[in-house]
């Protein structure tokens, strides 16, 4: 879903995969990482990084903390009872050598993942017309059909956080 939504705006666009052991080169322009921090060492500096949403993990499972609010986001799926919703990252982080930057995503499970696509994907003009191409980050909340995994629904969670503001 997301290359073709790329595409539609005239980017070129390559597919690379995170090495089993979690290496990925994240210094390289026009980059979109879709990994957690469980998978990846650089991924999760590049989270560490982030002024507003860290990542954490408790007796519970993962979960997205707003550092200036203290809310929690975690995923439906550890509640009681149940519920077929998660919550995912999405921010433009900076490269790790200082020069430029990319856009993570990362979803606490992969219905997350594809809750941001779906919320880029019909949202897109509003989120580039608050942020641009400067660094932010923010939660996104997914509602998924629990049949098929698929969103029926995301939206922002959390403030669009610019990193220029913290």
């Amino acid at each position: 879903m997301i290359i073709p939504l790329l595409g539609t705006f005239g980017l070129t666009v390559a597919i690379d995969n995170v090495t089993v052991d979690g290496q990925i080169d994240l210094n390289r322009p026009g980059l979109r990482v879709i990994c957690g921090p469980r998978m990846s060492e650089a991924m999760r500096q590049a989270y560490d990084a982030d002024p507003v949403i860290h990542w954490d993990r408790d007796d519970i499972g993962w979960k997205l903390v707003d550092t200036r609010t203290g809310r929690e986001y975690r995923s439906g799926s550890r509640l009681d009872p149940q519920q077929p919703t998660d919550s995912a990252f999405l921010g433009r982080l900076p490269h790790p050598d200082g020069n430029g930057s990319f856009l993570a995503i990362a979803g606490i499970h992969p219905n997350g993942s594809l809750g941001v696509i779906h919320l880029l994907a019909n949202e897109i003009a509003t989120l580039w017309g608050q942020v641009g191409d400067r660094r932010f980050s923010c939660v996104v909340g997914v509602e998924y059909d629990p049949q098929t995994g698929e969103p029926v629904r995301a939206e922002l969670a959390s403030p669009l956080n610019r990193h220029e503001d913290t």
